[in-house]
């Protein structure tokens, strides 16, 4: 069981190390949602026993009455709070923010923030309490987080040590060599995977469902070097050359994508690459790997 004191010690050391990439880190942090998330607001909830990779504690893109929530901590079936989030230094407009918390009727807690600033509504007036992660007094501002977030509850012991250690960055600063075992998109969607091939599937998935790849790109050339017109995604299974794909994956109808790269790290860099064909900035995109090496599989590689 923790005490409130392990707790406390946990939430200020947290602080600390974030009023850290605050002053390091801020410009970076502040280009995308998603690095706010990640980078700020994932870190300070997991100090307080709300772990995010949790779906018993921490529901994301939470359906609430007519409104959408980006986290919902909940106790079983039922909401405790839900939480607004922007990306660092974007300010929520006082009358923005009454129009939210009008939108759900019946929580008790609602919070708006933008990793570094958070707003406290609590029911049944809704006041407001505004706490700042870079503010002087750290101790002050663990307790405040402390008192403000309310305390999770679980049927059984709850996990709020620290997860195993992974390396969540940028997909054009991963490690191919390390397996990956989530993927994070700016929108806030978060997929599980289980290799590489897996990230370049859910990448292309990405820019064909946001409506980016258009009927008369394909075939979609990504390959460079000995390969340059060589096709990667297709109407059918097949190259220009009429052979068929080695390794072909359906990641939507109609819509074939040629996964036999021979190698982790051609994924990787396809990935990337299928990505900036299509205006998206890789560095928007993160993914989430273990920490010991894995070994690379080989598949066929493309005629």
């Amino acid at each position: 069981m923790n005490s409130n004191d392990d707790i406390m010690g946990r939430i200020e050391s947290t602080v600390h190390s974030l009023k850290g990439k605050l002053e390091s880190q801020w410009e970076h942090i502040r280009a995308h949602e998603t690095r706010t998330r990640v980078i700020l607001i994932d870190p300070l909830l997991r100090s307080r026993g709300w772990d995010p990779e949790d779906p018993r504690l921490v529901h994301h893109e939470y359906r609430v009455n007519q409104g959408w929530a980006d986290y919902a901590l909940m106790d079983g079936d039922s909401v405790v709070a839900i939480i607004e989030a922007k990306k660092l230094g974007q300010k929520f407009a006082d009358g923005a923010l009454v129009e939210k918390v009008a939108a759900f009727p019946g929580i008790k807690l609602v919070i708006f923030t933008n990793g570094n600033e958070w707003q406290f509504f609590r029911a049944p007036k809704f006041a407001s309490k505004r706490i700042k992660v870079d503010s002087t007094n750290e101790f002050k501002t663990a307790f405040e987080f402390h008192s403000q977030l309310p305390d999770p509850k679980l049927n059984g012991p709850i996990k709020v040590d620290p997860p195993e250690p992974k390396q969540r960055v940028p997909l054009p600063d991963a490690d191919p060599d390390r397996s990956p075992s989530q993927v994070y998109f700016e929108s806030g969607s978060q997929l599980s995977v289980t290799s590489w091939g897996k990230v370049y599937v859910e990448v292309t998935r990405h820019v064909i469902d946001n409506g980016l790849v258009g009927s008369d790109d394909y075939p979609v050339v990504l390959a460079r070097g000995k390969h340059p017109k060589t096709c990667a995604l297709n109407t059918s299974p097949v190259y220009q050359s009429g052979k068929d794909f080695w390794s072909p994956v359906k990641v939507r109808e109609g819509i074939w994508l040629e996964t036999g790269l021979g190698s982790d790290k051609r994924r990787w860099q396809h990935s990337i690459r299928m990505l900036e064909k299509f205006g998206v900035d890789p560095m928007t995109v993160y993914v989430e790997c273990a920490e010991p090496p894995a070994k690379s599989t080989k598949s066929p590689r493309r005629p």
